[in-house]
């Protein structure tokens, strides 16, 4: 016993050192055999797919690519050349000539990797994206006829694709949707010789307005790139696309809405106060605080609708909102939705019980999906084509969730 006792007096630290190893080990073991259950339970999880269409029409999509040879690609001095912008358009398609189905998810590795990081989602759980079904149909046939045109605009650090759901529901309903990768914006971007961009921009926390000077002037640059996006992309598709057998073809280029979640909202304020052919805006949840005093204090004369969460908590965000639908001589109304959070006015809820986890509302997928696509349609059907006039107090009745203003 002496002799034992000496030994581990005189290799204490040693043993020590060999026990705190191994505890460290073991550890390590259990969290990568925690995170590889994980990983594989995520794999095996089935997303839902897109939700059926409610109109009359099949939906075709295309991307293409433009150049926008009057501007630089971004206002910080380490990005160089010509904006390149990368666009998703679905649209009214002749249901005789549809062959392939397109992916939701278009470069999906690439994708779903940016996007894990952005909502601080596993990957695993993003890489099954790329087995969702579309009611989407690639380059389509368009179908005869006169639809008016509405543009769709991110949010911050998102993608042209994050408002699918209520893009196909417009297109089946007789409207072609336009939606650009804001680049350098965009949480990533994919574009014609495949180069990869991801986003170099950044915003204040979304409950406070931009402080420092620096930041002011970054988020108003950024705002009048992105409002310049929205502008260049109607000149494009009244130039170059109204002479071609495309979806085009069956615009009505004399009716243009606009509706964006988030910073995309806030564009689509700006865009429609900056560019008269926009008849119409509607956001989602959308973030005000980056418009200027001069903007919100102008009438923006033109049919304005707000659909998003209760409270911005201590921001002013809704005071922004607030004071110019008060200045807009046409009608403003602003919804509110019981239960909902940011990212519920984007397809991240609807494919997954799991994101309630992440970030998503405790309202229903279902009941947010069909709120949004409700009001959408109605909207637009009233301000671009006439039907009947919507009537913000009816959508009370509908959806229990639903509280409305009109200001």
């Amino acid at each position: 016993m002496g002799y034992l006792s000496r030994y581990l007096n005189k290799n204490k630290m040693s043993l020590r050192k060999i026990y705190s190893c191994a505890r460290l080990a073991c550890f390590a073991a259990i969290i990568l055999y925690i995170n590889g259950c994980a990983t594989m339970i995520y794999r095996s999880i089935p997303l839902k797919d897109i939700a059926k269409i409610g109109g009359k029409y099949a939906v075709g999509t295309q991307y293409f690519y433009l150049v926008d040879s009057t501007r630089s690609m971004w206002f910080s001095d380490d990005v160089a050349g010509l904006r390149e912008i990368s666009v998703k358009v679905w649209y009214p398609a002749d249901d005789r000539r549809l062959e392939k189905k397109a992916s939701y998810v278009h470069n999906q590795e690439l994708i779903s990797e940016a996007l894990s990081v952005r909502l601080g989602v596993p990957q695993a759980l993003m890489e099954r994206a790329g087995g969702i079904e579309c009611n989407s149909w690639l380059d389509a046939a368009p179908v005869n006829g006169k639809f008016p045109i509405v543009i769709y605009s991110h949010g911050h650090q998102s993608l042209k694709i994050a408002n699918t759901f209520q893009a196909e529901e417009l297109a089946s309903n007789g409207f072609i949707v336009i939606a650009p990768d804001h680049t350098y914006d965009a949480a990533i971007t994919v574009l014609k010789n495949e180069s990869v961009i991801y986003s170099k921009s950044k915003l204040p926390n979304n409950n406070q307005r931009p402080s420092e000077q620096e930041m002011i002037e970054r988020v108003e640059k950024q705002l009048t790139i992105r409002t310049a996006d929205i502008s260049f992309l109607i000149d494009r598709m009244l130039q170059q696309f109204s002479s071609e057998k495309n979806f085009m073809a069956s615009a009505d280029t004399s009716k243009i809405g606009i509706f964006g979640h988030s910073f995309g909202g806030c564009t689509s304020v700006m865009s429609a106060y900056s560019d008269n052919r926009i008849d119409a805006v509607f956001g989602l949840d959308a973030y005000f605080l980056p418009l200027s005093k001069n903007i919100m204090n102008k009438d923006l004369n033109k049919p304005f609708a707000h659909l998003g969460q209760p409270s911005w908590g201590k921001s002013n965000n809704y005071a922004v909102m607030e004071t110019l639908a008060k200045k807009n001589s046409k009608l403003s109304t602003h919804f509110a939705v019981e239960g909902s959070k940011h990212y519920d006015f984007t397809d991240f809820s609807q494919f997954t019980r799991l994101t309630k986890k992440f970030g998503s509302g405790k309202v229903s997928p279902k009941n947010i999906r069909i709120i949004m696509n409700t009001l959408l349609l109605d909207f637009f059907n009233s301000s671009l084509k006439g039907d009947k006039k919507f009537e913000p107090q009816t959508y009370e009745q509908m959806f229990s969730e639903l509280t409305h203003y009109i200001y």
